[in-house]
């Protein structure tokens, strides 16, 4: 009886052990997968230039035309482009970003960048800035609206969470901006853009171009048929025309931007033809708030173009 006791004992005693030893292996496993998925440091996403491996976190960001989307997603680059740094709308968040001029190579294998986001397309450009680090390529109007902007380069950085936290507070204020013209707007009253660039002439849609997105992406102002059909419906961001036919084009309100030496002749007579103009409802753009497109800078100019109207109507009483 005593030698069965202790046979069943010893038993016992095994059993247990293997079961522990059992518990044990799978701890070790679920650890390990733990493990393997903390210290993963990197991702690979998909580009116009194939497959790449990016740090999952980023520490030394470079950037050409990016900067204020990595800055309201909380990622601070250590060098952005001479153009970047002139963006009047992010002038109280730039301190200690390293200008690279104009992408110059020498300048950016200094910063040690372990990712570098470009606007740059050509393949000469992408070779030497990937023996530098990877390097993802996000040509002009890869991004045709601030929400595809802030969640594309969000999901590059890994910084989803800030991405839409801080569409949530633009789409806020978009909405009251809205409210307010709303209140004091004819709804069938139309807007067009112009530009008078050197001697030329352009119209633009509702894309990057001259507060494009934020009077008619963002704010929903009406484009005149022509400017909806021609440029909107059609994708086409800007179209180049001869001045004989802009009052084709003009709406009820024109925002006017003139650069690179364009001034246009205010008492020429096909000008002072156009009703906004006989209504005094043109408005001068500034280049240096107009011309950036970045996600900041659209909401900079949502706001200054509501209060540009509110402001006008004001004067009509």
């Amino acid at each position: 009886m005593k030698k069965l006791t202790i046979f069943l004992l010893i038993l016992v005693i095994m059993l247990v052990g293997c079961s522990s030893n059992d518990e044990n292996s799978e701890d070790h496993k679920v650890n390990s997968a733990t493990k393997e998925e903390t210290e993963a440091t990197t991702k690979k996403i998909s580009t116009i230039n194939g497959e790449i491996e990016i740090p999952t976190k980023v520490e030394r960001l470079v950037v050409d035309a990016y900067l204020p989307t990595s800055l309201l997603l909380g990622v601070k680059p250590v060098g952005a482009t001479q153009q970047d740094l002139e963006n009047v709308h992010i002038q109280d968040q730039i301190d200690d970003i390293e200008n690279t001029g104009e992408s110059a190579i020498e300048s950016i294998l200094a910063l040690k960048p372990d990712l570098i986001i470009t606007a740059q397309a050509d393949a000469e450009s992408y070779e030497k800035l990937s023996k530098i680090a990877p390097t993802v390529v996000l040509p002009y109007e890869t991004y045709r609206s601030v929400e595809e902007e802030v969640r594309g380069i969000a999901e590059i950085l890994g910084k989803q969470a800030e991405g839409e936290a801080w569409l949530k507070m633009f789409a806020e204020k978009v909405s009251e901006n809205r409210e307010k013209l709303a209140e004091v707007l004819d709804p069938n009253e139309t807007f067009s853009i112009f530009g008078a660039y050197s001697k030329d002439f352009y119209l633009y849609g509702d894309g990057i171009y001259r507060g494009g997105q934020a009077i008619y992406k963002q704010l929903q102002l009406k484009a005149p048929q022509n400017i909806q059909k021609e440029l909107i419906e059609t994708g086409e961001t800007f179209k180049q025309v001869s001045y004989e036919v802009l009052p084709e084009y003009a709406g009820d309100y024109i925002f006017l931007d003139e650069s690179n030496g364009a001034e246009s002749n205010r008492e020429d007579s096909l000008w002072k033809s156009m009703d906004a103009v006989k209504n005094n409802n043109v408005f001068y753009l500034d280049a240096k708030r107009f011309w950036p497109f970045d996600p900041i800078a659209v909401l900079a100019q949502v706001e200054e173009v509501t209060n540009m109207l509110i402001e006008k109507k004001k004067s009509e009483k």
